[in-house]
């Protein structure tokens, strides 16, 4: 069967030079599978613009991704007699090198030196270009007199919390909420177990509220579960339309417009498949 070749966008220059090593190997493994991206990203409980996001360098994915997504393409590759381009422990190593900070003023991945093989980043007269920072001019502050027209303004009165009925109680803010859930989701995630973690994404996604569902993508943003977040938005576009319109506006409501955006438009690629 005639390979399929794909066209990749060029990497920003901004990618680190270890993220960038990452993507390229990510690129080379992508090649064994003839399958469309969302067909793939579908199989990893994962959004297309999630794995679009691994494969041009805008995020580093997750070691449990990065398993499954070898093992899938491993298994097509088997299947159409096709060579993998590396191992999977290469892939981790490689996650590893992209995920080290190495100063306060490097972004995550930044190269070590040259002598890993890497094209040096281009500098100017032999020194890294310098930047200019402009510090931004503070404005006067203006003080307000208590005293208006003559008039004394009324001391404050102490005010005592009271706490709301049962029925009235509500959520103001996601951190409200210190889900136990969220710590269980990620430290099944950091031990592998990968079916648990699917099973509590599933469940958040299909069987909670629209408000608990904006909370949930919320906090899992919070503790930096991006690709679950992605996964819960995605596995709640699957619900019937009604309870994603619920869900679409919790998400604008609290000003979570990208997410919202992406439920709406995983929603609609359900729909027309």
């Amino acid at each position: 069967m005639p390979k399929r070749s794909h066209e990749w966008k060029e990497l920003r220059s901004s990618v680190p030079l270890a993220q960038r090593r990452l993507v390229l190997k990510l690129r080379e493994l992508r090649e064994v599978s003839d399958r469309t991206q969302a067909q793939i990203a579908q199989d990893l409980y994962l959004a297309p613009t999630s794995l679009s996001n691994h494969f041009n360098g805008g995020r580093i994915p997750e070691a449990e991704h990065v398993k499954k997504l070898y093992k899938i393409l491993r298994d097509e590759a088997a299947t159409s007699s096709r060579p993998m381009p590396c191992s999977l422990s290469m892939l981790l190593e490689l996650r590893e090198k992209a995920l080290v900070k190495h100063c306060g003023c490097c972004p995550v991945g930044s190269p070590q030196d040259a002598a890993d093989g890497a094209d040096p980043l281009p500098t100017t007269a032999g020194s890294p270009a310098s930047m200019t920072v402009r510090r931004r001019s503070r404005r006067p502050r203006v003080r307000l007199s208590t005293r208006r027209h003559g008039i004394l303004r009324a001391p404050a009165q102490a005010k005592v919390p009271v706490p709301l009925q049962e029925g009235d109680r509500h959520l103001t803010t996601p951190a409200d909420a210190a889900w136990p859930e969220i710590r269980t989701l990620a430290e099944s995630l950091t031990t592998g177990r990968s079916r648990d973690a699917d099973i509590m994404m599933w469940s958040a996604a299909t069987t909670l509220s629209a408000r608990d569902v904006q909370i949930f993508v919320a906090q899992c943003r919070a503790v930096g579960l991006e690709d679950a977040a992605d996964q819960v938005i995605t596995n709640a576009a699957r619900r019937d339309t009604q309870a994603v319109l619920h869900i679409a506006s919790a998400l604008h409501s609290s000003e979570q417009y990208a997410d919202a955006g992406l439920l709406l438009t995983a929603a609609a690629q359900e729909e027309g498949a």
